[in-house]
């Protein structure tokens, strides 16, 4: 099989998968997907061996997996979704779960004997070898099954809750016979996972005593303090004694307490922002920031007695100082809030969401009466993204709004555990376009909402409840890392090796930011992580009855507990106002909404957003191409980062450099090649990002500082630069009601230099706007490798 550096002054194919890519270092995101379909495995299984290629892109590592070899491609449209891959799209909020849809292969377009669905984030562990050159190892996660016996007594009970919570929501799309099949649940220590979607029988859906019988076969393996008790719930759930999931959670959740009296964790975080290479101010918040490493030891008896850990990270929104006013309100008033947070008194899962939701709610009403009070509008109107996380044991909650991003990581695995709320994700949840597919349209990744962009009344956060019986690394993070698949591509070498241990996690952190600015650099990078590391000690044996009242209240008129989304716990995302009734996280079916009364009341709010969408759109630069780099770090230390020289520092003549940061493409290009030192007035051809460049001479210029004199040697295939954002010409003397003629920026206007043009740039710029390359290849010198 051959896949090809993303790298685009390198392209080399590589062999075989491996991390990076063993010609110019260039880590190597690999989009692993697993190929399922009606048939699919009794078809394909011998008639596709490893290294098949299907579709001139996808590679079979080994049926039923395989690779996407140019990941960075937009995938063929799909005209018409299929009526099987719906149930996927209207469920992709429960993305912590269920595998995302990633491409439909029609047997007629492939050539394959069925259709086959790729998904993506599917339930698969990865092993990065050491040694950088040895292939890299997929593996699909144990069954439920296979590793039930294994499982604490606190860890079965919180698989079978998981399965309860996901219940309502497959069973609204007709594919709760998932949860009936153990081969299609997956485990990757406390959090379920679904390899595919099972269609229920026509006419004939499964109920919760299904349920019931299913979890029967596994009572015999259960562990000693649960076998009663399970026991019991299984021959109640069979006989029709829970009339809801919500009383059958409501159950299950007194279980998970009184079983977490046996669970220690120690809780260790730690967060910190950069501005980026291309950016003049820094519009990313984050708590804590640049302090010590902070470090809690927590038990049943700690509940409410001191501050709970916090990690929270926001992406300014509105250009210029707004992003960053906003940005830091959020952090301001939700640490203030925090204080509050021990006095509450209950803790449990739907409480805190309750707090988290009125702890946004008050954000979104800081940010939106500032704008309102100083009458900003478009793109002058400032917002923040956020995401957080919030340690009340034995839980940790993660609430989003917008598009910065959480991660649960293992040793093994990294699944994004938040949607995005932006444009594509809409799209592909209503059942529009795959996820795929609509990143790649214009405006895909505008935000839908965001923290005080619009009346609180019209703010939905995301609330999931994770239990903290589960020894991996949550990442929180701003689109400066997320973009662009870099986590997917830095996760196995940074993040995994803190898992289980006691590295320190500022170094990761900087390793992190680190590769964000090189391989993105577009915009401001934020990073936190919080660890967890369980463990477990002696619990008490459950009774074989009935623990909570849900069995008496699940029926009680203003009683019944209310059913949360799925989470490794629990999730409960509810509206930021009050209205009346609990935010559905799954779409309706076709017909059963009241649409009419929906547009009527979202269509102000939508027209809102799109124009706060589009502002965000047009201020937001884009991101720069790979670039070479050196080999990844043998270690995390810290002094590995050590920053640039001084401007003023000797540059080699004879030396390469690579473009690597973004410019703002209003402004003229800072690596602009003059005909003479400090000729700025003369306009000058854009050099592409990633382009290859040669000191030739340079020059100490009195009162100028240091100049170099360059040539460009090489520049990307395709090369172009960031689309321009579009500014409007003078007025002028228009005709009535006319608009004025878009015009684009002066540096854009500008052709792009080609290979073997000269020129004299500062050498505050090069070092500010290139990397050096030692050593370079032959391909990469361009017409400087000619004599």
């Amino acid at each position: 099989m051959v896949i090809y550096c993303t790298n685009p002054t390198c392209r080399a194919g590589v062999a075989q998968p491996v991390g990076r890519c063993p010609t110019c270092q260039t880590p190597l995101p690999h989009r692993l997907l697993l190929a399922v379909g009606d048939g699919v495995a009794k078809t394909l299984e011998s008639a596709l061996p490893s290294g098949t290629r299907v579709a001139d892109r996808y590679i079979v590592w080994k049926h039923p997996v395989w690779l996407d070899t140019r990941p960075e491609h937009p995938i063929a449209s799909v005209e018409t979704i299929p009526p099987e891959v719906m149930p996927y799209l209207r469920l992709s909020g429960l993305i912590q779960h269920i595998p995302r849809p990633y491409d439909y292969l029609h047997k007629a377009a492939s050539g394959l004997d069925v259709d086959v669905l790729l998904l993506d984030a599917a339930p698969l562990a990865l092993t990065v070898p050491t040694v950088a050159t040895e292939p890299m190892q997929v593996q699909v996660l144990p069954t439920i099954s296979q590793a039930w016996a294994g499982g604490t007594p606190l860890r079965q009970i919180n698989w079978l809750r998981q399965m309860a919570v996901l219940w309502p929501a497959l069973a609204e799309e007709g594919v709760a016979s998932t949860l009936l099949a153990p081969e299609t649940l997956r485990v990757d220590h406390a959090l379920l996972r679904v390899t595919r979607l099972v269609s229920d029988p026509q006419g004939q859906p499964p109920t919760l005593s299904c349920l019931g019988q299913r979890w029967q076969a596994w009572v015999p393996q259960a562990q000693p303090p649960l076998r009663e008790y399970l026991g019991w719930l299984t021959t109640a759930l069979g006989q029709g004694q829970f009339p809801t999931a919500a009383a059958l959670i409501a159950e299950l959740d007194q279980a998970l307490q009184t079983l977490a009296t046996g669970l220690t964790v120690t809780v260790e975080w730690d967060a910190d922002t950069d501005q980026g290479p291309a950016r003049d101010r820094n519009e990313d918040a984050c708590f804590p920031q640049r302090q010590a490493q902070k470090q809690v030891f927590l038990g049943t008896g700690d509940v409410g007695k001191s501050m709970p850990p916090l990690l929270l990270v926001c992406d300014g929104i509105g250009g210029h100082e707004q992003g960053s006013v906003a940005s830091q309100t959020a952090i301001q008033t939700l640490t203030h809030r925090l204080q509050s947070f021990t006095q509450q008194g209950d803790f449990s899962p739907n409480a805190v969401a309750h707090w988290l939701t009125q702890a946004l709610v008050q954000v979104n009403t800081d940010i939106a009466t500032r704008n309102n009070d100083e009458q900003r509008s478009a793109r002058a109107r400032m917002g923040t993204t956020a995401v957080l996380a919030l340690v009340h044991f034995p839980y940790v909650s993660v609430a989003h709004l917008g598009d910065s991003r959480a991660y649960r990581i293992s040793a093994r695995t990294a699944y994004q555990i938040t949607l995005d709320d932006d444009v594509a994700s809409r799209e592909a949840r209503l059942g529009y376009a795959l996820y795929q597919e609509a990143t790649h349209m214009a405006g895909g990744g505008a935000l839908v909402q965001a923290l005080g962009i619009n009346d609180s009344a019209y703010l939905y956060p995301t609330v999931q409840h994770f239990l903290l019986d589960d020894p991996c690394v949550l990442l929180l993070c701003s689109d400066g890392l997320s973009d662009y698949d870099r986590v997917e591509a830095l996760w196995p070498y940074t993040v995994a090796p803190l898992v289980g241990q006691s590295l320190p996690l500022a170094p990761t952190i900087q390793t992190l930011i680190h590769w964000a600015n090189q391989l993105n650099g577009h915009d401001n990078v934020t990073v936190g992580l919080m660890r967890f590391l369980p463990q477990g000690g002696q619990v008490p044996a459950l009774p074989a009855h009935a623990l909570a009242p849900a069995l008496v209240t699940a029926s009680s008129p203003g009683h019944e507990p209310s059913t949360p989304s799925p989470g490794w716990a629990t999730a409960s995302p509810e509206p930021m106002a009050p209205p009346a009734t609990q935010q559905v996280l799954v779409p309706s079916r076709p017909g059963r909404w009241p649409w009419w009364a929906f547009w009527a009341g979202a269509l102000p709010t939508l027209l809102g957003l799109a124009v706060a969408g589009w502002a965000y759109l047009r201020w937001r630069p884009q991101a720069m191409a790979l670039q070479a780099l050196p080999p990844w770090p043998q270690g995390l230390q810290a002094d590995a980062l050590a920053p640039l020289p001084p401007a003023t520092a000797n540059i080699a003549v004879g030396s390469f450099w690579q473009r690597s940061a973004a410019w703002d493409p209003s402004q003229p290009d800072p690596l602009g090649l003059g005909s003479t030192p400090a000729a700025a007035a003369e306009p000058l051809p854009t050099v592409p990002v990633g382009s290859i460049l040669k000191v030739v001479d340079q020059r100490q210029i009195a009162s100028q500082g240091q100049w170099v004199y360059l040539q460009l040697c090489a520049t990307p295939p395709n090369a172009a630069p960031a689309p321009p954002a579009l500014s409007a010409a003078p007025p002028g003397n228009l005709p009535p009601g006319s608009q004025p003629a878009p015009r684009l920026p002066g540096a854009l206007a500008n052709p792009l230099a080609q290979p073997g043009r000269q020129g004299w740039v500062s050498a505050q710029s090069l070092m500010t706007n290139a990397q050096p390359l030692n050593p370079t290849l032959p391909s990469q010198r361009g017409l400087c490798s000619l004599p």
